[in-house]
């Protein structure tokens, strides 16, 4: 009769992390430390999570905190020669992992150029403080 109990921990103890599976293991494996930070902290913002400005260092990886509503979730990054890349974070079934692999991928890119590029035409130069109004 234990051993019917213990079987459904085997199972949760032996549950991979997202960023072990690929193939998000392999872009985490090409990223640099920065941009896989930078990553978390776009795919954090984009599923409604606020993020702290300021990040943290734990153990010689990077902490990034962020917020939403009660919840709070950590994602450490590690150095690239550790194994998994990343830990904590969000919930495995939430849409951050999907998005972080594809910013990873260059996937975010078009779309940041694309807001970047629309402030600079459609605010009447009130975005870009350094640019003269003449040069527009």
């Amino acid at each position: 009769m234990r051993l019917v109990f213990a079987v459904p921990l085997v199972l949760v103890a032996c549950s991979t992390p997202p960023s072990a599976r690929s193939p998000l293991r392999e872009e985490l494996a090409k990223a640099d430390t920065s941009d896989v930070e930078s990553a978390v902290r776009s795919c954090l913002t984009e599923g409604g999570w606020k993020v702290d400005d300021v990040g943290s260092v734990s153990g010689g990886s990077n902490v990034v905190t962020a917020y939403k509503a009660k919840d709070q979730t950590d994602v450490y990054v590690h150095p690239s020669d550790q194994k998994p890349r990343i830990t904590g974070g969000p919930d495995d079934s939430s849409p951050f992992w999907k998005c972080l692999g594809g910013q990873l991928k260059g996937g975010g890119e078009d779309k940041t150029d694309k807001e970047s590029g629309d402030k600079e035409k459609g605010d009447g130069g009130k975005g870009d403080k350094d640019k003269p109004a003449d040069k527009e």
